[in-house]
């Protein structure tokens, strides 16, 4: 009890920080993908770049860099922090400003904070009904989630699946499920993957999308879905590509 008094205390303490912080750098290995997610889902201004294995490096901008000082953006930043505690590996580095004085925050792996509750698995119920169905369905296949980004110039992209044979594991594909997202979305993201130039990807997309061929990455193979995505249909085109692949 004590223990648990004492930790949440820690990330009141470093929380509270982060409200006053004007920049934010993160250098971490695994669940990259869930932060920068979580960054976004509350409106934080976040860039991010690759580092080796499945590490990413993120840069976010404090409330203190913002034009007006908010109290929700610097809420938004302290929720970060127990999520960090998910990661493989992290340090975080942030400028605070104190009245008139200039302090540094340093936090890594290991430090005493009390964790969040562990990251979604998935972000939707459609990702989590298409990994079911495919495993059960492809036992020659693995269904990797989440794997390792992929750099698109200045941008990094996070698929949310990559079908790899188990007997073959040259035969790999990178499946991304678009669904329900807002126009200003959709098109930064097909941009994004028009710019990676990714072989071997198949994206599934809703059918209410309003998005045309013409603006899918050259080379992408399209499986529209309703609700479901179709695995078998999915597993038919990785196995009917098998010899282009």
């Amino acid at each position: 009890m004590v223990v648990a008094l004492a930790l949440r205390a820690n990330l009141v303490l470093a929380c509270g920080f982060l409200a006053r912080a004007s920049l934010v750098a993160i250098a971490m290995e695994g669940n990259a993908r869930s932060i920068v997610r979580q960054a976004k889902l509350r409106r934080l201004i976040c860039g991010v770049r690759p580092l080796a294995a499945d590490g990413a490096h993120l840069e976010i901008s404090g409330p203190f860099a913002l034009f007006r000082h908010t109290l929700l953006y610097g809420r938004a930043l302290g929720e970060l922090v127990p999520l960090l505690a998910w990661s493989k590996r992290f340090r975080l580095a942030a400028t605070c400003i104190l009245g008139e004085r200039t302090v540094n925050l340093r936090l890594a792996s290991g430090d005493p904070i009390f964790p969040s509750t562990e990251p979604r698995r998935f972000d939707s119920k459609v990702e989590e009904r298409f990994f079911r169905d495919f495993t059960k369905l492809a036992p020659d296949w693995d269904v990797i989630r989440e794997p390792e980004a992929i750099q698109a110039g200045v941008y990094l992209l996070f698929p949310d699946f990559a079908l790899q044979h188990r007997l073959d594991p040259g035969r790999r594909w990178l499946v991304e499920i678009i669904g329900f997202w807002t126009e200003r979305y959709l098109e930064r993201k097909l941009a994004t993957y028009r710019a990676a130039e990714i072989e071997n990807l198949i994206l599934c997309v809703a059918d209410d999308l309003a998005c045309n061929e013409s603006d899918m990455p050259e080379g992408a193979r399209i499986l529209r879905y309703r609700r479901v995505v179709d695995a078998a249909a999915v597993l038919a085109l990785v196995e009917s590509l098998a010899g282009r692949a």
